[in-house]
């Protein structure tokens, strides 16, 4: 019996008694008044309003914690019956009478949960396997990875064990995933599959115990044949992580979702900004080669995160340092720091070689594509020389001598020289016009900034 039986259980008595007790004093207040309420009653009749408010309050009460535990009864009936249900099922797998698998949704499943997801809930999906320790949280894992703001996703288990797992019974499970940079938590409580959170899931994922528990009719359901990676060598994990991997993205792409491939190239970076506007220039994108295409898509999505924070970028810089008199920088975009961001990200996808050079050569074709539109334009020499001089006395203020590191006295001024100096002379004009026409989408990032 769970934890959740056992307190169903203990409630199953306690509203009843309440109810009684809650009756009796009320029903006793109106049919043998004391002396005193004697006394009130025949005051007049607010008094007697009030006792009478006080008996219909009791009998209401009385009707709620009746309520209470028939609703507490009906759970537990129903939690009572899933669990006979799962042991008759687990005896009849063991007799070898298991129903056959189910490894791909049904036409009409499909248009079930695709209709569950344009409506304004999100979609629970839930994943279940025997101990709920490994293939369950590895195919939530990629799951959520895939599009965790489209549905919620659990993992459970048909019979796990009791308290938090070790981290070494998971820990080729962990290496496998964090391979993949799909990580799972270590050390937690697996759930247990039970009645109430069955009937609300809108798609269930059994792994490895086909048929083991009832799924309430015109609910979608897979059976996938997976084997437990939990003790295995971590050449099989590799194997088995892969497998479902490909049985995620099977099931993303039946489902119909906008991304249904787990490639790091295709993943969005945890915590990576993005903008609104990354992909929907109204002009027409410069004809390029599809290996060239691809990473040019990636540069432009960088380069306009900076575009978008182009006001801000301006008015931390009119602010931190000295300018010629009547001198104030427009709005501004770093190239520089859209390059350190796209490096951080091949880096993440394990992108190098002849696609890596690719990628940062796209840069270049964004800024001169975007220059020829209109939306950038080169500094002045008066701006630039400005600008890297503010760079300095930025670098001053965030790094007074007094706070150099040790041992770095002679190499840090020029290390931060250089950090402050190279996106300076990298550094290109927005005019907010020009960017509104191309991008229309920036209009609401830079919402109330005078354009």
């Amino acid at each position: 019996m769970t934890e959740a039986q056992r307190a169903m259980l203990w409630c199953l008595p306690v509203f009843p008694l309440m109810a009684v007790v809650v009756a009796v004093i009320s029903t006793d207040a109106w049919l043998f008044p004391d002396g005193e309420q004697r006394a009130q009653l025949a005051a007049g009749w607010p008094v007697a309003g009030a006792l009478w408010f006080r008996v219909v309050l009791g009998y209401v009460g009385a009707l709620l914690c009746l309520g209470f535990s028939v609703a507490f009864g009906v759970l537990y009936a129903r939690e009572i019956r899933f669990v006979r249900a799962v042991r008759r099922r687990a005896a009849a797998a063991a007799r070898g009478a298991a129903a056959p698998g189910r490894p791909r949704l049904s036409a009409a499943h499909r248009a079930s949960f695709a209709a569950v997801l344009d409506g304004d809930r999100i979609p629970r999906v839930m994943v279940v396997s025997p101990r709920g320790i490994g293939r369950s949280v590895m195919a939530a894992a990629y799951l959520r990875v895939l599009d965790g703001a489209v549905f919620m996703v659990e993992a459970r288990g048909v019979s796990p064990q009791e308290g938090r797992v070790s981290p070494l019974v998971q820990r080729d499970v962990v290496v496998a995933m964090g391979m993949d940079k799909a990580p799972v938590e270590t050390e937690q409580v697996p759930a247990k599959v039970m009645a109430a959170p069955v009937r609300a899931a809108d798609l269930v994922v059994r792994i490895g115990c086909p048929d083991s528990f009832p799924v309430p009719r015109g609910t979608p359901v897979l059976d996938w044949d997976v084997p437990d990676p939990i003790g295995a060598d971590l050449l099989a994990v590799l194997t088995i992580r892969d497998d479902l991997k490909g049985r995620v993205e099977q099931l993303a792409a039946d489902l119909g979702l906008d991304r249904p491939s787990l490639a790091l190239r295709d993943r969005t970076i945890p915590r990576q900004r993005a903008s609104v506007a990354a992909g929907r220039a109204t002009i027409a994108y410069p004809a390029l080669a599809d290996d060239v295409a691809e990473w040019f898509a990636t540069a432009e999505a960088r380069l306009l995160v900076e575009i978008a924070d182009a006001p801000l970028t301006a008015a931390t810089v009119n602010g931190r340092g000295r300018f010629a008199p009547g001198l104030t920088m427009p709005w501004l975009a770093s190239v520089g720091a859209a390059e350190t961001a796209l490096q951080a990200e091949l880096r993440w996808r394990a992108v190098t070689g002849a696609d890596q050079a690719r990628a940062e050569e796209s840069l270049a074709l964004v800024v001169e594509w975007l220059e020829g539109a209109g939306v950038l334009r080169p500094l002045s020499s008066e701006q630039r020389d400005a600008l890297c001089a503010s760079g300095t006395a930025q670098r001053d203020h965030d790094h007074p001598f007094d706070q150099w590191p040790r041992g770095l006295a002679g190499e840090y001024p020029a290390m931060a020289e250089m950090r402050f100096s190279e996106e300076d002379r990298r550094t290109w004009e927005v005019v907010p016009a020009a960017a509104l026409r191309v991008y229309p989408g920036l209009a609401t990032e830079w919402a109330g900034e005078v354009v």
